[in-house]
């Protein structure tokens, strides 16, 4: 199973860079014209538009699950599609996953279990997915945690 939100973030990240260059024009028209003061609310307004850009810090998420591994992986809007494998790991280490939603950012969280056994935590950054997506790769892999519980020990 494949699970992204190229397509969220692209659109998105459009529409920000969009608004952003006619605010910029409105301030350029807007001080040629001579309004200094309407021309610096503007450019207040393109600022605060920038500035929740920032904080949002657009990441691609990338799910794929094939059935012995879960990958996940993050990327940049304009890294130019440079992944970055950010969480590797079967799915028989994984112990518990969940979601939790900060202001401005939205994370998945995995606790998995190392080599040694030691439990371990992930926090993976999935601000634009949305609610449909979330609860799609928090099935798959519940799904497989339940399976991992259920499935029945041979007697020796």
């Amino acid at each position: 199973m494949k699970i992204n939100n190229k397509k969220n973030v692209s659109n998105y990240m459009t529409f920000q860079l969009v608004i952003s260059a006619l605010l910029f024009l409105i301030i350029i028209g807007l001080r040629y014209l001579g309004y200094y003061l309407f021309s610096g609310i503007f450019f207040l307004t393109a600022l605060l538009v920038l500035i929740y850009g920032a904080l949002k810090n657009r990441f691609i998420f990338e799910y794929e699950n094939s059935g012995q591994v879960v990958s996940i992986k993050n990327y940049q809007w304009l890294s130019g599609g440079k992944k970055m494998p950010v969480f590797e790991m079967p799915q028989t280490k994984i112990i518990r996953i969940e979601t939790k939603e900060r202001i401005f950012r939205k994370y998945l969280i995995i606790l998995f279990s190392n080599s040694s056994g030691k439990v371990l935590k992930k926090s993976i950054d999935i601000t634009f997915c949305n609610q449909n997506q979330t609860n799609q790769v928090l099935g798959d892999i519940t799904k497989s945690l339940t399976a991992k519980t259920q499935e029945p020990t041979s007697k020796i």
